[in-house]
């Protein structure tokens, strides 16, 4: 009876993702941020965030200033949210879209100022809360 024990407890080390539970939100929530502070930190230029306009060829600085709570979800990507100050002083939204790939999570697009594609996803029931 041990031995069979013991073969089931070798059977699921060896086969990681059939003994593995799912994560917890809370530890989602924590990798998720981790993985925007990293790319933040990675990103920005004298304390700003640097972005090129496509259309018009111009590059803006913006200043981070809050984080919101909430996460989005659709399939296997995650959007959170932030407000961001222009060199105006104008609040701008941001969206980070966050997916996930070899145990790791990364910023896969950034949209600045620009919700409309979130709005269009989350009307069509794609993107939806995180809870």
């Amino acid at each position: 009876m041990t031995r069979l024990a013991l073969l089931a407890l070798l059977a699921l080390s060896v086969f990681p993702g059939m003994g593995a539970q799912a994560q917890t939100l809370t530890e989602v929530r924590t990798q998720l941020q981790a993985a925007l502070q990293r790319s933040l930190s990675r990103s920005m230029m004298e304390g700003a965030l640097p972005h090129l306009d496509l259309t018009t060829g111009q590059l803006t600085k913006f200043y981070p200033t809050e984080n919101h709570e909430i996460i989005l979800k659709m399939d296997e990507v995650y959007v959170m949210c932030a407000t961001l100050l222009g060199p105006d002083g104008k609040e701008v939204p941001v969206d980070y879209y966050i997916s996930q790939s070899g145990g790791r999570y990364g910023v896969i697009r950034t949209e600045i100022n620009n919700r409309t594609p979130l709005k269009a996803l989350m009307d069509a029931g794609r993107a939806t809360r995180l809870e």
